[in-house]
């Protein structure tokens, strides 16, 4: 990832964490933002963050994959490359978007 690009997604991270924590937004603007991103992420396997972070970086973005010792971003090449070097039969998605092999035998 370019220098700029990742100091992009590093101020949209920090902003976000500030905007996010306790006392700075009224109650209701927290709670209609979570519930809001349940249902985005429910619908298309991103939270806003991650649709954000997408559109800044031209990226597939999905904060998970770090979980996955992963890049945060990928192109389209990269996720290929990604999918394909997990050798599976079938792959599977869970409801956040996460790529896993689905086991035999179910």
């Amino acid at each position: 990832m370019q220098p700029v690009k990742l100091l992009n997604v590093l101020l949209i991270i920090l902003l976000t964490m500030s905007v996010a924590s306790c006392g700075i937004v009224p109650l209701w603007v927290s709670v209609t933002h979570t519930i809001g991103d349940v249902i985005l992420t429910k619908e298309t396997g991103k939270s806003s963050y991650e649709h954000v972070a997408s559109t800044i970086t031209g990226k597939d973005c999905k904060f998970t994959r770090i979980l996955k010792e992963k890049k945060i971003c990928m192109s389209e090449k990269e996720y290929k490359d990604y999918l394909l070097s997990l050798n599976c039969d079938t792959y599977k998605w869970d409801i956040l978007g996460n790529v896993s092999c689905e086991k035999k035998g179910k």
